[in-house]
């Protein structure tokens, strides 16, 4: 079979790799829904809205972190959505980030233009493992000191903390414990609080 031009752009077009999307592109993304959207190296990501029982559990969080951060001028906490960007290619919304005040120039108009020191997710039946192992991989390569993950059905937080160029499981919080962080030195709260 002689491969006619006809032929070889259709087969060029099926070939061709999607281009990767920029946070420009995602800043002009106007969702039809009321969803949330994060970038993943160049794809857009729909976010469904968070469940009831992670809001009470993100407020409490916020609550207590911004109280201490805010009582002990630190730095600032945030808390979702805030598109955060980590690379060119892409932009998360941790549920929470703080950040010290030597990384306070990161915060723009729009935007926090890099990586916060302290990162809090909090699962939602939606995630995936793929999608929290490409989380993690994102914070390790951008310099995040220190990660949280919130399991709300096990009613635990894994604290995650930065070693060379890795973040590695520091230690996994239970309802019993009292939950301090790496980065805000001093900070204490009882997990099963946060969990009522």
């Amino acid at each position: 079979m002689v491969a006619t031009p006809e032929f070889m752009k259709q087969a060029k077009t099926r070939t061709r790799k999607p281009r990767l999307l920029t946070y420009d592109d995602y800043a002009r993304l106007t969702p039809p829904d009321n969803g949330n959207y994060e970038l993943h190296n160049g794809q857009i990501v729909f976010m469904p809205t968070p469940t009831p029982a992670h809001q009470k559990f993100s407020m409490r969080l916020s609550n207590r972190l911004f109280n201490y951060v805010d009582t002990h001028q630190l730095g600032e906490v945030f808390t979702a959505p805030m598109d955060t960007v980590f690379s060119a290619n892409t932009t998360l919304q941790p549920d929470l980030l703080y950040l010290s005040k030597e990384r306070l120039h990161l915060i723009g108009d729009k935007k926090i233009e890099g990586a916060p020191d302290l990162v809090v997710e909090i699962l939602s039946p939606s995630n995936n493992a793929k999608e929290m192992s490409f989380k993690k991989y994102t914070y390790e390569i951008s310099d995040v000191l220190e990660y949280w993950v919130v399991n709300l059905e096990k009613k635990c937080l894994t604290q995650y903390e930065k070693v060379e160029e890795e973040l590695v499981i520091r230690h996994i919080f239970q309802q019993n414990e009292i939950l301090t962080s790496l980065v805000l030195e001093g900070f204490e709260t009882e997990i099963a609080s946060l969990f009522e």
